[in-house]
């Protein structure tokens, strides 16, 4: 069977519980009227198929082995690959490529740079492109170039490779967004996303073990530094990662080899309530204006930009913050950089929790803020010393809450964007502006302000203030988006009829009516 006319409808488990399937002649007229625009889905659209709760969670299980595990596995690889200088920076490597006064914010700030003018291009090609081998492939280029970056002992080659890594890099956001939206309901969205995002902080807790391990190979005469080995091993793994996921991770649910046809029909089914559809590959202008008037556009602009002008800078930084700042040895830097990753990994699943608890994203965001703003008045009023080392280690600590609200945002982002060619504009604004305050973020670490770097912090303070308005009016924004398509579906008895019929039709979140914006 490869067609939607091969399978069979049926409706032998629809459940009256089930309330977007509770009217099967309802559900047939509207599919009657309604043409399936999605490029993906279309052969395998059956809106008589009902999925039942226990049924859905075996499927999702099956995913969980077969896609998220991928999934995980690129986003290591692309971390690791673009952190080799973290631990690098204090094991010689600015002494040998004879880096000097900003150069080594500078290698940061380039490569974000590299993903800001890749990202239109980049979400163009997710629009269009098969996404697991758009994947695969970016990662090969991304190994080459980290194998270039070993043997490269001069500033010039570094910014150029650093440049062409965030170029290439711009796919794996998008690209993992839309896999995410294509497989997983609304509801399992943010344990999933925090589930592969979690992979930044597993990245630093191995990258922090590889410098300790690679800083104790001795330099011989004409052989490898240290961190030269470590750099080679990381692209040997990012290689060896990307030849399995080119050809492992299915570029969706109805190209995946190990579903059949009628499964095939069930996995497009079970996103229905998405309303966000598979791939759609036409280009629409009409949503690309929406997106231009949207407000909703440019707030998601303010946040991926507001959370990474602060966390860009400290990811970039927390290495020599501890060594010099706070007055640790080389060594020790790298072993204590390693809870920073077990850090990262735990504050994500705490919020995916608290999300998917209290359906509440916004203001979790917002909670996870005073973590940080204590932080950071700890390490201003606290001068170093080594009485107070501990303390300015555990204020350190606490300010890699805040980085928690980066899967939010793109929750935010992804659950809140309909519209194949709209939501090829929203990713792209948003990843610019997560790219851009990642590039900005790391020029406000000036070296003129070393060790403490006194003036970031209070940077930082006045972000954490704008971060939180933000947030508030986002709030505001979709709280009465959503009040208005509720009460334009509610008939004079008070119930709220909303069948989904139109989720694969490629409509936006503004026109279709039944979309509704997680908060």
């Amino acid at each position: 069977m490869s067609k939607k006319e091969d399978i069979i409808p049926t409706t032998e488990h629809l459940e009256d519980s089930h309330d977007a399937y509770h009217d099967v002649d309802a559900i047939k007229a509207d599919r009657d009227r309604h043409e399936v625009a999605d490029d993906e889905a279309r052969n395998y659209v059956n809106p008589d198929l009902v999925i039942t709760e226990e049924e859905s969670r075996k499927m999702r299980r099956k995913i969980h082995k077969r896609v998220l595990p991928l999934m995980c596995l690129a986003y290591i690889t692309q971390a690791m690959d673009k952190g080799t200088l973290g631990p690098a920076s204090i094991m010689g490597w600015i002494q040998d490529v004879k880096a000097g006064g900003n150069d080594y914010a500078l290698t940061s700030t380039l490569l974000w740079c590299g993903i800001i003018v890749g990202e239109p291009i980049a979400n163009q090609l997710v629009r269009r492109f098969p996404l697991g081998k758009l994947l695969g492939s970016a990662m090969i280029v991304w190994s080459g170039l980290l194998m270039g970056l070993t043997f490269s002992l001069a500033i010039p080659p570094v910014f150029a490779i650093r440049f062409l890594l965030g170029f290439f890099e711009s796919l794996f956001g998008p690209v993992l967004l839309s896999i995410t939206v294509q497989w997983y309901l609304k509801d399992e969205q943010p344990f999933v996303s925090s589930v592969w995002q979690s992979m930044l902080g597993a990245s630093q807790a191995v990258m922090s073990l590889f410098g300790y391990a690679f800083y104790h190979l001795a330099n011989k005469p004409g052989g490898l530094h240290g961190w030269q080995w470590m750099t080679m091993t990381v692209s040997l793994f990012s290689f060896c990662s990307a030849i399995i996921t080119f050809t492992m991770l299915p570029d969706s649910p109805t190209r995946a080899k190990w579903l059949t046809e009628e499964e095939k029909s069930r996995y497009v089914e079970r996103v229905r309530s998405n309303n966000q559809g598979i791939k759609h590959k036409e280009f629409k202008t009409a949503q690309i204006k929406e997106a231009i008037r949207d407000p909703y556009t440019y707030l998601l602009f303010l946040l991926a930009f507001c959370n990474t002008l602060v966390v860009g800078g400290i990811n970039t930084f927390n290495a020599i913050l501890i060594n010099q700042a706070f007055g640790f040895s080389v060594l020790d830097s790298q072993l204590l950089s390693i809870p920073l990753g077990a850090m990262v990994v735990l504050t994500y699943f705490l919020q995916a929790f608290l999300v998917t608890k209290t359906k509440q994203t916004l203001l979790v965001m917002i909670c996870t803020v005073i973590p940080n703003i204590i932080g950071t008045i700890l390490l201003i009023t606290i001068a170093p010393s080594n009485k107070t080392r501990g303390v300015l280690i555990f204020a350190f600590y606490l300010m890699q809450f805040f980085q928690s609200c980066n899967p939010s945002i793109f929750l935010m982002l992804s659950r809140n964007s309909a519209g194949q060619t709209k939501k090829s504009f929203t990713y792209a604004t948003t990843y610019i502006a997560w790219a851009g305050g990642n590039a900005i973020a790391s020029q406000l670490f000036q070296h003129r302000w070393a060790k403490r770097y006194l003036p970031s912090l209070y940077i930082h303070l006045g972000l954490y203030g704008a971060f939180i308005s933000v947030c508030l009016v986002t709030r505001i924004l979709l709280v009465r988006r959503n009040h208005k398509k509720i009460a334009a579906q509610t008939t004079e008895d008070g119930t709220e009829i909303n069948r989904n019929a139109r989720a694969f039709e490629d409509l936006t979140d503004i026109e279709n009516p039944d979309f509704r914006y997680s908060i």
